[in-house]
């Protein structure tokens, strides 16, 4: 099916062909406007909370392996038409850029946010709830509206009495909370505003085991999902396409401009995670210098790739 789709959308249409349609347009009937691309952007609201952690409650995070998080830049805009561009070039878990192609592994997704990459599979099946994770569901009914929703995460995280003299069953709540929190803003976050569906609840029965589960792995194959819903809406000419997993697919264009040889602008190998890199103004820069207009169309390939020996470094980092 994966490779049927892939091919569909090589021979569907593409927003390059909507824009070029859109500005050759010289004759007396309607022309075809290039769709409107908008998201829904969160990178925001996990910065602006992550900043009013104290030391212990930095430390939980890191102690679950999701440290990385932390480290997360704010980019107060993102350029959308750059964003959905590298999203169409993504077949199969392949970055394609002309002839060039960049395979995107689980290792990538680790390098670029700093997530737990164990050998457990996050799979939809709950166990039997865990105490923390009862505790944490009646906690998120009595705050908003249930578990689901990213508000009543955001509530717990800001809890002031979570300390070092607090519960093993409040410390793990937190840890929950911010797992919730970040995979529903930034990591995978799913078309509703303030709602996330919860297909990991088993990666959080025991916090203590959290970082034993392949978080990569999951974060991969919602972008792969998001890349499919792309191409879904462009063969479908939809006159809006909402990009709702822009904030994860961060992972794909860092890792695309990682991965460019930019000279000056290029960022040191040796500093993990790559996000934490990647502030507002670099990106901007990195972009501007990789644009390139063909007519009324916008490219963003205009440099070339860094050697795979200098990728190999960034990788052993």
């Amino acid at each position: 099916m994966e490779a049927t789709l892939d091919q569909a959308a090589l021979r569907a249409p593409t927003l390059e062909q909507d824009q070029r349609d859109s500005a050759a347009f010289t004759g007396n009937s309607a022309p075809r406007s290039a769709p409107a691309i908008t998201s829904r952007i969160s990178v925001q609201k996990v910065c602006s909370v992550v900043r009013k952690f104290g030391k212990f409650k930095r430390n939980l995070v890191e102690e679950i392996g999701f440290g990385g998080m932390l480290k997360v830049q704010m980019l107060a805009r993102l350029n959308l038409k750059f964003i959905a561009w590298l999203m169409e070039r993504v077949e199969s878990g392949k970055l394609k850029i002309d002839e060039r192609i960049l395979q995107i592994q689980y290792r990538d997704v680790q390098t670029v946010f700093g997530l737990p990459c164990g050998t457990r599979l996050i799979c939809p099946d709950a166990p039997e709830p865990s105490e923390a994770c009862v505790e944490f569901l009646c906690v998120s009914s009595s705050l908003s509206k249930g578990a689901h929703s990213l508000k009543a995460a955001e509530a717990y995280l800001l809890r002031d009495d979570i300390s070092e003299d607090s519960s093993k069953v409040q410390i793990d709540c937190f840890k929950i909370a911010f797992v919730v929190f970040v995979v529903g803003h930034l990591l995978a976050p799913s078309t509703k505003y303030d709602y996330i569906s919860i297909d990991f609840w088993a990666a959080l029965s025991d916090t203590s085991r959290i970082k034993e589960f392949n978080w990569c792995r999951y974060v991969l194959e919602h972008l792969i999902r998001a890349v499919r819903k792309l191409k879904s809406d462009i063969r479908n000419r939809h006159k809006t396409i909402h990009l709702c997993w822009l904030p994860h697919f961060s992972a794909g264009h860092v890792f695309y401009l990682d991965n460019l040889d930019l000279g000056p602008l290029s960022k040191t190998q040796e500093d993990l995670p790559r996000i934490s890199l990647f502030d507002y103004e670099s990106v901007k820069k990195m972009t501007d210098r990789i644009t390139n207009d063909v007519g009324a169309l916008k490219m963003y390939a205009k440099a070339t790739l860094k050697s795979p020996s200098v990728r190999k470094q960034t990788e052993q980092a």
